[in-house]
């Protein structure tokens, strides 16, 4: 029976959260928590579809444990479901797992984050641990594990500690130099401060950056994003970095001979990840700055 604390974001897609849900299943944590978004006045047939997202999980729950949940009547939109979920989350425990509906762990996660989140637990500058990895295949350092200030949310663990510094709208941290983010990233920046991007995930990103906070990642990635394809709420087509994840397990645990950021690591990821070319920023914020482009953009994705 897994000890740590599993926080469940589901919202409209069964078959994707089943699938997420018998990882889960298989660990049987002691305290499971479940948060649902609620569905969206507009689309037509959604109602059914989160409410059969929400039995199908519920009726999967075999084992002895402590079970909340939060179901939203009403739609929030991805940004404030997810956020306040986490608070709702890290307001009654002190520490935990968090995935979404789309991102199936390897068995290797759980322990993975159980036992970094006990070593790092009073260690205020690591903040989050990544489940996944987007390095194509290059090892970092001789651990399992490196430390980077790239926080990814594809499965994830973390502390209340840490996430008492997340700021959905980036305000307390609006004054602070921008060294090291790069165009793509300053972007994504302005458009939190515009209100122009419906997410959270963004902020927390942010958040741990200008605490200059570390975070754990795996030499390996230990989730499986299924969440790509016409379903999805923002990612419809598969990027190229996608293709070269290279995913495993953690066996055994060998830590790092220090807790220092892998630069190397971190400018792989800014290339990659967040390497956008100019005409594509360029493109963006013409349609962010275009009330008429914008509100279709927001409708065709």
């Amino acid at each position: 029976m897994l000890r740590t604390p599993v926080l469940f974001l589901i919202f409209n897609r069964p078959e994707q959260s089943l699938a997420v849900f018998e990882q889960i299943r298989r660990q049987q944590p002691e305290q499971l928590f479940i948060a649902a978004d609620g569905p969206r006045e507009d689309k037509p047939g959604e109602a059914a579809l989160c409410e059969a997202t929400r039995k199908a999980v519920m009726d999967q729950i075999d084992w002895s444990c402590s079970v909340q949940t939060l179901f939203r009547s009403r739609n929030l939109g991805c940004g404030k479901a997810v956020s306040s979920a986490i608070d709702w989350f890290f307001s009654q425990v002190t520490e935990g797992i968090i995935l979404e509906d789309d991102c199936v762990p390897d068995h290797s996660f759980f322990p993975f984050c159980t036992t970094l989140l006990a070593r790092y637990r009073f260690n205020d500058d690591v903040m989050h641990i990544n489940g996944s990895n987007y390095q194509g295949g290059i090892t970092r350092g001789e651990g399992s594990y490196y430390f980077s200030r790239y926080a990814h949310v594809w499965g994830w663990a973390s502390w209340r500690r840490a996430w008492k510094h997340y700021d959905f709208s980036l305000r307390r941290y609006e004054n602070l130099s921008r060294d090291g983010l790069n165009t793509f990233l300053r972007s994504e920046l302005q458009s939190i401060y515009k209100g122009q991007t419906d997410t959270w995930d963004i902020q927390w990103f942010m958040s741990i950056w200008f605490k200059q906070g570390k975070v754990i990642t795996p030499n390996v990635s230990l989730i499986r994003n299924i969440g790509f394809g016409e379903a999805a709420t923002h990612t419809h087509s598969t990027p190229r970095w996608f293709k070269k994840i290279q995913y495993g397990t953690v066996s055994s645990i060998r830590h790092p001979a220090n807790i220092r950021v892998d630069e190397a690591a971190d400018r792989y990821s800014a290339n990659t990840l967040y390497g956008a070319g100019g005409m594509y920023i360029r493109f963006k914020k013409i349609i962010k700055n275009n009330a008429l482009l914008y509100n279709l953009y927001k409708r065709i994705s």
